[in-house]
């Protein structure tokens, strides 16, 4: 079984996921424009957030902001450039209509779906919060070839080296297991942080990346004794 973002890497010809060069928060025209003219780019990274006006998910530096991108504009630039994708989902409002473009569009880059747990569930109200096997679900049914990262910042004075408590890696994983898609995944954990450059502030986090699994091949019954019963047919494979 491949880890998860090896596939990504081997798309591009590439032997390891370490030598995948990002174009990181790709949220404005001009910025989009020059990171797919940049030939050494293999993927590229915005954020999402729901417009305000009707419901068209936009390409924006943070919530408040004014857009200039919507996903759609964004991805088929993205694609044409032969470009790899990475989403990140602020807010639970755009992840159905986002997915929704994914899924008409048909990508044929790699498309790899982000969210931060702690945003999904902190929506305004009751229903805007969107729980994380949700989002789950909902991208393996619009979207089952993406890669999906499920994160959770680590912003906690005691959490300042990075860590991951047990605990929270435990309950997230318990809650994959049990409540996944109609797709069947490889799941890894990472944890780490980015530092602080240009300016920009450096995060810390971890996050599950799981991987779409191909289907078993279907058994060879020809050549199956007439008392054999395949069962795999009747498994759903998790990890």
């Amino acid at each position: 079984m491949l880890k998860p973002m090896l596939s990504v890497a081997r798309h591009f010809s590439l032997e390891s996921p370490a030598q995948l060069q990002w174009a990181h928060r790709v949220n404005t025209p001009a910025a989009l424009e020059a990171a797919c003219a940049e030939a050494g780019l293999h993927m590229l990274e915005a954020d999402v957030y729901m417009g305000r006006a009707d419901a068209t998910p936009l390409i924006k530096t943070h919530r408040n902001a004014t857009s200039e991108l919507d996903v759609a504009t964004w991805l088929a630039a993205a694609e044409a450039a032969g470009k790899g994708v990475k989403l990140d989902l602020h807010t639970a409002a755009a992840v159905e209509p986002t997915l929704d473009i994914i899924r008409t569009w048909e990508m044929e880059t790699p498309v790899v779906l982000h969210a931060d747990v702690f945003h999904l569930l902190a929506g305004r109200n009751g229903a805007e919060a969107m729980e994380p096997e949700q989002f789950i679900r909902l991208v393996s049914t619009y979207a089952p070839q993406a890669l999906i990262s499920v994160g959770w910042s680590l912003k906690r004075p005691h959490d300042a080296d990075g860590r991951v408590e047990d605990a929270l890696v435990q309950q997230m994983s318990a809650m994959l297991l049990q409540r996944l898609g109609p797709a069947s995944y490889g799941v890894e954990i990472r944890a780490g942080y980015a530092p602080t450059r240009d300016g920009v502030p450096g995060e810390r986090g971890a996050a599950l990346l799981l991987e779409p699994v191909p289907p078993p091949p279907p058994a060879d019954e020809a050549s199956a004794s007439g008392n054999v019963v395949s069962i795999l047919p009747h498994l759903r494979r998790v990890a």
